[in-house]
């Protein structure tokens, strides 16, 4: 005779455990399900093993009376982890693996996500042209403004053996970034790269910076294959959990720097100051996304600036090379006197060479405003309005 406190109700301990990943996949295809019928349409759920297809959607004739046999394999991807958004909406990090499946299955495939709390579907071809190689395995963006439910005559097109044109994107400026070494590219690369980003945001169109984190792929995908595990072990959980804490520090920091970066190369009395010196530019994005990590001789003079008179916050601490200190000196002999004096002598960042204020103040001061405007709850362009003070004219002295 079994015992009754092995039957126990309170003792959950020994019943198996239902994961929120396993809630949150059956969520999203519940709601593709119910979309799909709502249209019209049939969807299917896959049973058994499932190696990248959560389900097959069979489209329906245009009047809806007669099943059509055309058929769209579906992956369903729901919650915030697995997705990264992006200028382009959603990018999805993918597996070598995976990329082979679904461009090799002999049904056309979809990427359908919907994000917690809403229950918008938004989708993708998966094929030669939406899915696209990143440094650690693949990726396909799922653009903001699509519509699963709303996409019933693309996907018949996609049945059919058609490729549905995807949504127009906004030109993009992609900078491929390690959150420990900086940014991966070249300066003459970066340099003139950034530099056609910037001109053509001053000219009025519309354009996206985005850092691509290149642990990202292997983190997502990595966090995927132990939330997929139909039974993970405590270890593995635990390292999910690690893995989802690092790159939720790492999205973080990709998109304060993203902001400091944009503003940068797109708000003209920043921008104005490079000229069409692309070299000066590489190395103030560079110095913008390394940071505090910025690299500094120990003979640069370290000062200090601040909006104005009135407004002595928020103060920027930036370096200066030693032979810039030494011009500044030479072109009067009372600056090294008045700049010890802080905001009583006047002294102006405008004072120093502007290769100087390019490279060295800018990127310290674009950091700067992003963190002040969320101190204050500020959006960045309201943080600028606020501060008001032209960059060359702010306050002076020594730290």
């Amino acid at each position: 005779m079994v015992e009754e406190d092995v039957l126990s109700t309170e003792d959950t301990g020994r019943l198996p455990e239902l994961g929120d990943y396993a809630i949150q996949g059956e969520l999203g295809e519940t709601l593709v399900a119910a979309a799909m019928l709502a249209a019209g349409q049939i969807y299917r759920p896959q049973n058994g093993l499932d190696f990248g297809i959560d389900g097959v959607i069979e489209l329906t004739s245009s009047d809806g009376k007669h099943a059509t046999g055309r058929q769209i394999g579906v992956q369903v991807k729901r919650g915030l982890s697995v997705l990264r958004s992006t200028s382009r909406g959603r990018t999805l990090y993918f597996t070598e693996e995976h990329a082979n499946y679904w461009l090799r299955h002999s049904l056309p495939v979809i990427v359908v996500f919907n994000e917690p709390g809403t229950d918008a579907l938004r989708w993708r071809h998966v094929n030669e042209d939406t899915v696209r190689r990143v440094p650690k395995g693949f990726a396909i963006d799922i653009p903001e403004g699509s519509d699963l439910a709303a996409s019933i005559d693309a996907l018949r097109s996609i049945a059919n053996g058609a490729t549905a044109s995807p949504p127009p994107d906004a030109p993009t400026l992609l900078i491929p970034f390690n959150p420990r070494t900086g940014i991966l590219i070249e300066d003459a690369d970066l340099g003139i790269a950034a530099m056609e980003f910037s001109r053509t945001s001053l000219r009025g169109g519309l354009g996206r910076l985005k850092l691509e984190i290149d642990v990202e792929p292997d983190l997502v995908a990595s966090i995927a294959a132990i939330r997929e595990l139909p039974s993970p072990t405590a270890g593995e959980r635990r390292e999910a959990m690690i893995r989802e804490d690092i790159l939720d520090r790492a999205r973080d920091h990709a998109g304060k720097l993203e902001r400091a970066l944009t503003m940068l190369l797109t708000e003209p009395s920043l921008a104005n100051a490079f000229g069409y010196d692309d070299e000066l530019l590489a190395d103030a994005v560079r110095r913008t996304a390394a940071g505090t990590d910025a690299p500094r001789d120990r003979q640069d003079t370290t000062l200090q600036a601040w909006p104005s008179y009135q407004m002595e916050r928020p103060i920027v601490t930036f370096d200066v090379p030693r032979s810039a200190m030494d011009s500044f000196y030479d072109r009067n002999p009372m600056n090294r006197q008045l700049i010890r004096m802080g905001g009583v002598g006047g002294q102006v960042v405008g004072d120093l060479p502007g290769e100087v204020v390019a490279s060295r103040f800018l990127p310290v001061l674009v950091n700067r405003l992003v963190g002040f405007a969320d101190a204050n709850e500020m959006s960045d362009a309201e943080a600028l309005r606020f501060i008001g003070t032209p960059h060359a004219l702010w306050l002076m002295g020594l730290n």
